[in-house]
């Protein structure tokens, strides 16, 4: 019986480890594809000589065609910079931050 309550207790926190790796990487995905959306939206703006609307936007999202969000948020453009509804980069950011304030390397 107690091995049984090990593996039990073991596999609870390897499901609650994969569980947050996942949403990690779907996080992640969604900041690259933001960024990556970025640029070609801000490249297209100038090829095609207009300024930013949120008709334009929508119009570009829509030939863009792909699925930038793996959970389907919301995607705006705001002061030059896409953000999406449910990850913001600052979540995507924070490992960077930690490496810098964290202990250097000698």
């Amino acid at each position: 019986m107690a091995v049984v309550a090990i593996l039990g207790i073991l596999a609870g926190i390897t499901i609650l480890s994969i569980t947050g790796i996942i949403e990690k990487s779907r996080r992640d995905v969604c900041n690259v594809n933001v960024l990556q959306l970025e640029r070609v939206y801000e490249a297209y703006l100038e090829l095609k000589d207009v300024e930013h609307s949120h008709v334009i936007f929508a119009q570009y999202l829509q030939d863009y065609g792909e699925d930038i969000c793996p959970e389907h948020g919301d995607l705006s453009y705001v002061d030059g910079e896409v953000h999406c509804s449910l990850h913001s980069r600052e979540d995507g950011s924070d490992t960077n931050r930690s490496e810098e304030e964290g202990v250097p390397f000698l």
